[in-house]
């Protein structure tokens, strides 16, 4: 899968989303650090776009 691909559900994931899955799916360690890590991949997407913006 190729990160074009993943783009949507990352930008979609935001930490509200994160305590609603943390909170439906508590006690399941793993889907809070799947959601974190996701969370966290969207966002060095953003921090990534706006470096490229800038020098442009």
């Amino acid at each position: 899968m190729t990160g074009q691909q993943r783009r949507p559900a990352r930008e979609l994931l935001t930490r509200e989303s994160e305590h609603l899955l943390a909170t439906v799916f508590a006690g399941q360690v793993r889907a809070v650090v799947i959601e974190r890590a996701l969370r966290r991949m969207a966002e060095a997407d953003a921090r990534k776009r706006r470096a490229e913006g800038g020098r442009r």
